[in-house]
């Protein structure tokens, strides 16, 4: 870069009128120009004055760029004024630092667990989270510097989160905000069938509903809350001594047919339709975590009375028998 040109930009940066773009070439220029080469900023930056001071580790890593044939007191007096093009910079290498965190604070991972697979993520606040198979998790390089948040897309999460109480950990999913500050709890969110559930293990958490004024619902340990399709339903209780890790497979005891459906579909990511009214009075018992999607519900069908259409590899419609329909559902 022509050296008038790296003037140019460190006056426009001193006097915050930097572009965008400007911006970037100026760190690029920070991050790979020779330190002699800001040596004779003084002239520009003395207009400025700044109690600025640079940490040691940037005098250090100026004095091993020295080339080995210099004397040591010309490779001090280079050093030295190496140290000062870097001091007015005006905390420069203090900002790129913070523009870099920022960078990281909008660049995210997104996991998506295969078939069949249970996958443990671990987040840089040390929170731990258990995404079952089907599920979708986004999550940024960094937390900025008054929240956590993340995002489950799809699926079930179970989330331990390490305690921080001046930033609290949000949960996104669909329409439901979960936050907490020191706490475990599971998330299931099924878009296909716009249904959500936040069940509270240990803790407390407070869930709003995005785009909704209204108050936010809260739990205590052994309560559960589901949200679909936009109606509420009350806060329900249920047995928070088993192991939720458990919960976040295929193993039911006594759940709603619906619920039992929704895991099914997302932990094999496919779509299984049914009519929600006809199979509202089932209950769904049992371990079903073997086998591919086709053979468990063949198998449900030795128990329950209805059919299963395979309407294309990754599409099932579930009919209830004509007979149960008249009968009314027992």
């Amino acid at each position: 870069m022509d050296h008038n040109r790296k003037k140019y930009l460190h006056r426009r940066y001193l006097t915050r009128e930097l572009s965008k773009e400007e911006l970037k070439e100026f760190f690029k220029m920070l991050e790979h120009s020779d330190p002699q080469d800001l040596a004779d900023f003084d002239d520009i930056a003395n207009e400025f004055p700044s109690d600025f001071e640079p940490a040691e580790d940037i005098a250090q890593k100026i004095l091993s760029k020295q080339q080995a044939g210099k004397s040591s007191r010309l490779a001090l007096r280079v050093a030295a004024a190496a140290i000062i093009g870097f001091v007015i910079l005006f905390g420069g290498v203090k900002f790129y630092q913070e523009y870099t965190f920022i960078q990281k604070t909008k660049t995210f991972a997104t996991v998506r667990v295969p078939l069949g697979k249970i996958k443990r993520v671990k987040l840089e606040d040390g929170t731990l989270i258990t995404l079952t198979s089907g599920a979708v998790f986004k999550y940024p390089q960094a937390f900025t510097k008054t929240e956590r948040r993340v995002y489950l897309l799809e699926g079930q999460a179970f989330f331990e989160v390490a305690h921080d109480k001046t930033k609290p950990f949000r949960v996104n999913s669909g329409k439901l905000s979960t936050t907490a500050l020191g706490t475990s709890f599971i998330i299931k969110h099924y878009k296909n069938y716009g249904y959500e559930k936040v069940s509270l293990y240990t803790g407390k958490v407070q869930v709003d509903r995005n785009g909704v004024i209204a108050p936010p619902v809260i739990l205590h340990p052994g309560q559960e809350f589901d949200y679909h399709n936009g109606t509420l339903s009350t806060v329900t209780g249920f047995d928070n001594s088993e192991d939720a890790l458990k919960a976040g497979a295929l193993n039911f005891k006594r759940v709603r047919f619906r619920d039992a459906i929704y895991s099914m579909a997302s932990y094999y990511n496919v779509n299984i339709q049914f009519n929600e009214e006809d199979f509202k009075k089932y209950s769904i018992s049992g371990d079903f975590n073997n086998g591919s999607v086709d053979t468990l519900l063949g198998s449900l069908t030795f128990i329950y009375p209805f059919k299963v259409n395979k309407i294309n590899s990754s599409t099932y419609k579930l009919t209830l028998s004509k007979k149960q329909k008249h009968k009314g559902l027992k």
